[in-house]
């Protein structure tokens, strides 16, 4: 009968002390510091610069100005989760550019790095690349550019589809939806004329949203070790197709 007594105690102490460790790493991951801050458009000058076709596209699309022009309102402009899909880096550490109401909270708008993660390592990288001075890492875009991506993913850069998330679209779902009955879609979304939720038809806005552009790397990507460069890949089977911008 001890015996019994001894066993289920032992038992029990082992539950809670997994029970326990499963709690502590929940906790670590929901609390894991952000390596890395945002530093608001300011950091991206050279793709948003006049004559980039990959900052002209973006300033055309309604990302680049959806503060102003979907939260009309203060509340709605304080609103956790409207900043949540209209603005950026909200509650996270952001290093330069700040909302124009003098927010520290967040970057107003879709910034590029909502969608290609924070900037602050790889500003520094293109600035002084292992300490060469600025051209450096130009000149490893061009000479090198699979190890140019290495560089950039490794310093916090993402981009759907590659890494982080396997598919573009698995990103846009985030903060947006194709389903009419989805729970997290936002209340005040657009109507259509029959009062009906318009949702995202995901082929036609990302043909729309494209802003991918011919670059020296996509000269080299069909020739590289797949196994070498396993992470750096692109994933999702629209990298396959022409971009539909592209001049």
């Amino acid at each position: 009968m001890f015996s019994r007594r001894l066993r289920n105690l032992i038992m029990a102490f082992v539950v809670i002390s997994i029970s326990s460790l499963i709690i502590l790493q929940s906790n670590q991951s929901f609390g894991a510091k952000q390596k890395w801050k945002y530093t608001g458009n300011a950091g991206c000058k050279c793709h948003l610069s006049k004559g980039c076709f990959e900052g002209e596209e973006y300033k055309e699309r309604l990302h680049s100005h959806t503060f102003d022009e979907r939260l009309k309102t203060d509340e709605e402009k304080k609103d956790p989760e409207c900043l949540r899909c209209h603005a950026t880096a909200y509650k996270m550490k952001i290093k330069r550019g700040k909302s124009k109401k003098g927010s520290k909270n967040f970057i107003e708008d879709v910034a590029c790095e909502a969608c290609h993660g924070p900037g602050e390592a790889y500003v520094k990288v293109k600035k002084n690349y292992q300490k060469k001075g600025k051209d450096a890492f130009k000149k490893l875009l061009k000479e090198d550019p699979m190890m140019a991506r290495k560089v950039q993913y490794d310093t916090g850069l993402y981009v759907a589809g590659i890494n982080k998330y396997k598919t573009i679209k698995e990103q846009c779902l985030e903060c947006h939806w194709e389903d009419v009955n989805d729970k997290n879609k936002c209340p005040k979304c657009d109507k259509d004329e029959k009062g009906k939720p318009i949702v995202m038809k995901f082929k036609k806005y990302f043909k729309l949203d494209d802003h991918r552009d011919h670059d020296t790397i996509d000269d080299v990507l069909p020739k590289v070790d797949k196994k070498k460069w396993k992470g750096y890949l692109e994933q999702d089977p629209l990298f396959k197709t022409k971009p539909s911008n592209a001049k």
